[in-house]
């Protein structure tokens, strides 16, 4: 009996890739003792209640309710021991049986084992994934902040040889482009991105706008007020 339940409760493969066959083996292990506990139990008391055949009858029944239906031709093979009713037919059969349960709960450590092996390869695949992802967000994210900071230190150049050419003006929009260019990585994931990125175009609005307004004295009106 125990052995057909054994059958019955087959493991079956995991394919839905969730990584935990460990905990699935340890699972059906407890409902498998569980089960050929009962199973045994139930028979036990059967047997010391040979005598009583509404006993066995109910005790069986309830051994047979954790037991898989047998095909017809295992049936059979019972039926016609019975009917042969040899004494050392059942002893083979009970020799076989205990072998046979050696070999199953051998095989089912077996797999246990390799169960947790598999999960403990899996678990360090996954820490190495892990890792690797974030060293790639990290390569990832020097790689823009060197990008940004190429372009902010292009505009602090542009903004030194302005103010050595006397455009102070043009030298501080290009210094604090620059600046704003070379924050722009560190504040890109913080809650202070669109603040910040609002604010700079609308200095850079008021500035463009401001030059654009800004009437510069008229060299011809200044010669004429010399001559004059």
């Amino acid at each position: 009996m125990t052995l057909l339940a054994l059958v019955a409760c087959t493991p079956a493969q995991d394919t839905n890739g969730t990584g935990t066959p460990s905990a699935d083996l340890g699972t059906l292990g407890t409902q498998l003792d569980k089960s050929d506990q009962r199973v045994a139990a139930a028979v036990t008391v059967a047997r010391e209640n040979a005598d009583k055949p509404d006993v066995v009858k109910a005790e069986t029944g309830v051994a047979l309710a954790y037991l898989p239906k047998p095909d017809a031709q295992t049936l059979d093979f019972a039926r016609n021991r019975v009917a042969r009713a040899n004494p050392e037919e059942y002893k083979r059969a009970e020799e076989a049986g205990r072998r046979l349960l050696a070999v199953i709960d051998a095989n089912f450590a077996k797999a246990e084992q390799d169960a947790i092996k598999n999960k403990a390869a899996l678990d360090n695949a996954n820490k190495q994934i892990v890792a690797l992802k974030a060293e790639v967000e990290q390569v990832r994210t020097e790689g823009v902040r060197n990008a940004f900071a190429v372009a902010a230190g292009i505009c602090f150049l542009a903004a030194l040889a302005m103010a050595l050419l006397g455009q102070y003006l043009r030298a501080g929009a290009a210094f604090l482009i620059g600046g704003a260019v070379g924050s722009l990585p560190f504040v890109f994931n913080s809650p202070y991105f669109l603040p910040a990125v609002a604010g700079g175009v609308f200095l850079l609005g008021a500035l463009g706008l401001w030059l654009r307004l800004r009437k510069p004295p008229c060299p011809d009106a200044a010669k004429e007020e010399t001559q004059g």
